[in-house]
């Protein structure tokens, strides 16, 4: 039960109105200590069999605010694992993580390890969920195994560019013609931009003028417990 979910906005790169928003895996122990699930991910998802569950109370919960409460979309990362398993057992996974909420409120990321086992049948399952009308969104596009064959191989809603792209194109013009033709790429594919990691004002001035849609990050909202979203907004409010 110390298992949830922090919540960080995603938002519109031109008017910085919330789209939507990104669940985030917490472990907060009695101790008032917050552990990211680099802490214990790998445990939790070792220990999963046919009788265990991920914190399924915890994403209802959050799917449910983020839907019927402040009707904006929901997005969940889907570690190798969980999605691999879920290409066995058909889509009735979806109704477990995500509860009674419409499938358009949801978003699944993939994260690139995602896409490298199995891949014939992950991309039945990513064609599945569309179709059931969840997006999907790839993850951490431009580093690791998340390259331009995964955008061939796999139907996507969204591309999320990495961080690791963004703050070296505001000193060079190589690394800028670098991040301009990933967003390019993005567009020209029918999916919708989301560049991660943008934390300061000329960060978030660079891919406004690169033609970004959505923008994540730091200085347009840090993760927050869903309770303390009010104050969130207010801090966001000085972009």
């Amino acid at each position: 039960g110390e298992i949830g979910y922090h919540v960080q906005p995603i938002r519109d790169a031109r008017t910085l109105s919330v789209e939507g928003f990104e669940a985030l895996l917490r472990w907060e122990r009695p101790s008032g200590e917050v552990l990211g699930p680099t802490e214990f991910l790998d445990t939790m998802t070792s220990a999963y069999d046919d009788r265990t569950r991920p914190p399924l109370a915890a994403a209802h919960r959050v799917s449910d605010w983020a839907a019927r409460g402040c009707g904006k979309f929901i997005s969940f990362n889907i570690s190798t694992a969980f999605l691999e398993r879920a290409a066995r057992r058909g889509l009735d996974w979806v109704t477990e993580i995500a509860g009674g909420i419409p499938h358009h409120f949801i978003v699944f990321e993939l994260v690139e390890t995602a896409v490298t086992h199995q891949e014939d049948a992950i991309g039945q399952v990513v064609g599945q969920l569309r179709d059931s009308g969840i997006r999907v969104a790839l993850d951490d596009f431009g580093v690791g195994l998340s390259t331009l064959e995964r955008l061939q191989s796999l139907t996507v809603d969204f591309v999320k560019i990495d961080r690791r792209f963004v703050a070296p194109a505001l000193g060079a013009a190589r690394d800028r013609q670098i991040l301009a033709g990933m967003l390019r790429i993005t567009r020209e594919i029918g999916a919708r931009s989301v560049v991660e990691g943008i934390e300061t004002a000329e960060e978030l001035a660079l891919v406004r003028d690169l033609g970004a849609d959505l923008v994540q990050g730091f200085h347009v909202g840090r993760p927050a417990r869903t309770a303390d979203y009010a104050g969130l907004l207010l801090r966001s409010a000085l972009v």
